[in-house]
């Protein structure tokens, strides 16, 4: 299932800028819309977030980390302040990279422990253990809430990718009208 979806990010459903998600890019353009990302539409999809993706593109992983390990070991309630303090994304795209940390919590920690700490855990898909038991076990159930992530929003990131992982589709954001 996954490997199918990242061999053909391009293909599929697209977010339009309007915030709809038509069936294709040929759809949206067919509409007269150009695409946010490719993808679904969800919480994430937004110019204030997509931005944040975009400025963040190198640090993002790292900062998020941190958060989660704070949710972890603090409680979530730090998480959501680091969160909001350290990210700043809109309410709706911040409780879905919550949902994403506390299902990490439960689902990767142990993964995430033996890779951080020992090296221990093999690498699937040139992610390492603990990224990608968060991308095959959380990955869909964020994918589904946020809409947007950097690699849909067409942003090469700090997480290595392949070319057919990254949209590119994206079309400029509409000018703002005064």
């Amino acid at each position: 299932f996954v490997a199918a979806v990242l061999a053909s990010i391009n293909d599929g459903p697209v977010c339009g800028h309007d915030h709809i998600t038509y069936d294709s890019h040929a759809e949206a353009k067919a509409a007269g819309v150009g695409v946010m990302h490719c993808g679904v539409c969800g919480q994430c999809s937004n110019r204030h977030d997509i931005d944040i993706y975009n400025a963040t593109r190198n640090t993002l992983t790292k900062t998020t980390t941190q958060c989660a390990w704070a949710s972890l070991l603090i409680g979530e309630s730090v998480g959501n302040w680091c969160m909001n303090k350290r990210v700043g994304f809109t309410d709706g795209c911040e409780k879905c990279w919550m949902d994403n940390i506390m299902c990490d919590a439960k689902d990767c920690v142990m993964t995430c422990i033996k890779w951080k700490f020992f090296h221990i855990g093999e690498f699937k898909h040139d992610l390492d253990p603990c990224l990608a038991c968060d991308e095959f076990t959380c990955g869909p159930a964020f994918a589904a809430c946020a809409g947007a992530n950097r690699r849909r929003s067409g942003i090469i990131s700090d997480i290595a990718r392949h070319d057919e992982e990254v949209c590119t589709i994206v079309d400029p954001w509409p000018q703002e009208q005064n």
